[in-house]
């Protein structure tokens, strides 16, 4: 049963071009855009949907694998509306959502769309990035999970068309409670290494 969560209001109220979502383990980012883009594509006749992520093992781990969990738990999945070969989902209404990978040089400088979703999008370059912004008429979507700074921080946050939130774990509802205790203990452990405090004695191997 799909669980409505904090993740999927907030994302929900971003309004701008580009909207962008930083979230941590376990935060549902992806899990909370996919049902908004399928909302879109029902009713929205003849929209284009375009999710893409660095490669296909990656979307059929993830995305795709969502996707499709998603449909099944809301009733609507139909096999014979979804092509295995082109990764794509036809609705009745002539709306689509296709899935492809930012190493497919042909799809990245191919046709245009109305919407764009750029799964963990820190795992490609910025040219990608350009290459499907350009040919996306309405609005983009654009989630990671935070490990370093690159290209959205540098050319996107300054952008007046572009949108940032960030979630946690918290902002999951739906989310197990032994894993929500699994993440608060890795918590703990992090915070004791990063203060210097291992099993309550101060050390200082931590420069």
């Amino acid at each position: 049963m799909l669980q409505k969560t904090t993740a999927q209001r907030k994302i929900s109220k971003l309004k701008k071009r580009v909207r962008i979502v930083q979230g941590g383990t376990s935060s549902s980012k992806t899990f909370s855009i996919i049902p908004l883009l399928i909302d879109y594509a029902v009713f929205k006749p003849k929209t284009e949907i375009s999710i893409v992520s660095e490669s296909i093992p990656h979307l059929r781990r993830g995305a795709l694998k969502d996707f499709i969990k998603i449909m099944d738990w809301l009733g609507m999945y139909r096999e014979e509306q979804f092509n295995r070969s082109t990764l794509r989902y036809d609705f009745v209404n002539g709306s689509y959502i296709e899935f492809f990978s930012a190493d497919q040089a042909d799809k990245l400088r191919g046709a245009r769309r109305d919407v764009l979703f750029v799964n963990e999008c820190n795992n490609i370059t910025f040219e990608s990035y350009h290459q499907l912004a350009i040919r996306t008429r309405r609005f983009i979507y654009l989630d990671y999970n935070p490990t370093s700074e690159f290209w959205v921080h540098k050319e996107l946050l300054s952008d007046k068309d572009a949108e940032m939130i960030i979630l946690t774990y918290k902002d999951n509802e739906a989310l197990d409670k032994d894993l929500v205790k699994e993440i608060e203990k890795l918590r703990r452990r992090q915070k004791n290494l990063h203060t210097g405090r291992i099993g309550g004695r101060f050390t200082d191997w931590v420069r």
